[in-house]
């Protein structure tokens, strides 16, 4: 008991001894540093820091909306063939450029121009029934063909005798027979007449048919030649020589480039502000060239996964862009629009809080401040007032120390504001 009283006695008598130490080295330290006093506060150090300092300004900056998307062809296109057969050769391959109209692919064409020919036979065989030549392009009236002249020239002649032996006013001239046979004779022909024109009829009809075929036979041994519909690069070849191809089987893949389309996803909160005809600026590579476009497409829904609004632009002749690159965008919403800015080296960043020291009456004051845009170096700020003079990287500066300035010039403007 008496062994842990004196222990205990012991234990406060060096407690006391490192106190008295701390309080003493603690008044050496004050004699050759100052206190740092509370915001507002008055220091002990009459030592001044010499401090650069900017003055916070209004000026018109552009407000704009940023965006991330990706270049996206203009056009995209699969060609396939239209007809079946043989591939007999292709033309082209991954990255070749091609001309609008160039002949990438060929279907083999011997069946097609065969059935071309046949066709042509027939057509030419229904043109020698009508009585017309190859040259004769229009049929015009049936009664210029020649089956139908010829029954109408039998019915005026029938006709004609008739008339003549009605004429013959003597009685007994003519026998009834005579007569009816004429009058027989008339409507026979007329029968021929209705008769002729109904072949002609069918002729006609069947030289149509003959024609159509003709045509389709010549469109097929056409569509055997695959041609580039725009110009553009071939982004994948997808068949071969030799290989027999059914009616709509891919050959290559085309994207146009000599446009290409920007899309961005503008965030939902932000879409209000989007409007055709905003300039867009834009870089495929943080380092890289910025480009320029125009808005010329709004999405007119709210994509319901990303909750993004689509936006696209045309961009034409854009050297060194790529379909699929990775793009970041800026959509100008407002030219010119009035806002105070400072130097973003100005700012002490702690915790998500931004911070700035204004000189006031000689010392460093430190503000609380909430940020806008950013405008090349500078970058504009809520919280501080025009004219206003903030340190410019402030470092280790704390609040309340006494500052000077490092140029007559800013003395000048701190006279001029403290005035």
């Amino acid at each position: 008991m008496v062994r842990s009283r004196r222990t205990m006695q012991a234990l406060i008598f060096i407690a006391i001894i490192a106190v008295a130490g701390w309080v003493i080295h603690h008044h050496a330290d004050g004699e050759h540093e100052p206190v740092t006093p509370a915001q507002g506060g008055t220091p002990t150090s009459t030592a001044a820091r010499e401090v650069t300092v900017a003055m916070v300004q209004q000026e018109p900056i552009e407000r704009f909306v940023e965006a991330v998307g990706a270049m996206h062809p203009l056009e995209e296109v699969t060609l396939k063939v239209k007809v079946a057969g043989r591939l007999a050769e292709v033309l082209a391959d991954l990255g070749d450029q091609l001309d609008q109209g160039q002949v990438v692919a060929r279907v083999e064409q011997k069946d097609y121009d065969l059935e071309v020919r046949r066709a042509s036979a027939q057509v030419d065989q229904a043109l020698a029934l009508l009585g017309l030549d190859n040259n004769s392009q229009g049929l015009g009236d049936l009664e210029q063909l020649s089956l139908v002249r010829q029954a109408r020239a039998t019915l005026q002649e029938a006709e004609r005798h008739l008339r003549r032996l009605q004429q013959l006013s003597q009685p007994g001239a003519i026998s009834e027979a005579e007569r009816d046979n004429a009058e027989v004779a008339v409507e026979l022909a007329s029968g021929k007449l209705e008769d002729a024109l109904q072949e002609a009829r069918h002729r006609v009809a069947t030289l149509t048919e003959r024609r159509a075929t003709l045509a389709i036979a010549e469109h097929e041994l056409s569509e055997t030649i695959l041609r580039a519909p725009f110009e553009g690069a071939v982004t994948q070849r997808l068949a071969d020589a030799g290989e027999y191809l059914q009616v709509g089987e891919p050959v290559l893949s085309l994207v146009r480039t000599d446009t290409l389309r920007l899309r961005l996803e503008v965030p939902e909160r932000l879409a209000p502000h989007i409007q055709l005809g905003q300039t867009v600026r834009f870089q495929a590579d943080q380092q890289g060239e910025v480009f320029e476009a125009r808005v010329e497409r709004l999405s007119p829904v709210i994509e319901p996964g990303s909750r993004v609004l689509m936006v696209e632009a045309q961009v034409a002749g854009a050297e060194g862009l790529r379909p699929g690159s990775f793009v970041r965008g800026q959509i100008v919403i407002e030219a010119e629009d009035p806002a105070l800015t400072l130097p973003a080296s100005a700012l002490v960043s702690f915790a998500g809080v931004q911070r700035v020291f204004v000189v006031r009456d000689g010392r460093a004051v430190e503000r609380e401040v909430s940020l806008g845009q950013r405008v090349g170096s500078r970058v504009e700020v809520h919280g501080l007032d025009a004219g206003e003079l903030v340190v410019l990287e402030p470092g280790n500066l704390r609040a309340g120390t006494e500052v000077s300035f490092a140029t007559p010039a800013a003395a000048q403007m701190a006279g001029v504001h403290e005035g």
